[in-house]
């Protein structure tokens, strides 16, 4: 299990953050079941991970005022979202999904667990 802390006041954004890293590692899972070479592409490649970052921070705040939870988004700097994001990425999800998609010599698969933790200040 990896534990990520969070540092932020902002529930949206902690929720905005929590659902995009979830939906990289579900993503690059999906690839890896069709085409495991392409998800590893994404996965190390840095550029690639970018790119798929902008697109689920853009559907997952488009996701987020249409369901009424955030009316008014502009309160978040996406930038510092995308930079915190590509931090825990860097630091934790390449991990946790590598063990995943290249299993151990049990030849079973781990099933990750990422374990968000918020320190509001």
């Amino acid at each position: 299990m990896k534990e990520i802390i969070l540092n932020e006041s902002n529930k949206m954004a902690i929720n905005l953050i929590t659902n995009v890293l979830q939906g990289y590692c579900e993503t690059i899972y999906g690839i890896s079941e069709k085409q495991p070479e392409t998800a590893m592409n994404i996965l190390t490649g840095e550029m690639l991970s970018e790119i798929l970052y902008d697109i689920l921070i853009v559907c997952e705040v488009e996701d987020y005022v249409k369901s009424g939870r955030g009316k008014d988004v502009s309160e978040i700097n996406m930038d510092e979202l995308k930079d915190t994001i590509l931090y825990w990425h860097k630091e934790h999800i390449i991990e946790l999904v590598l063990k995943n998609i290249k299993p151990d010599d049990a030849d079973e698969r781990i099933y990750w667990k990422l374990k968000m933790t918020v320190n509001q200040y």
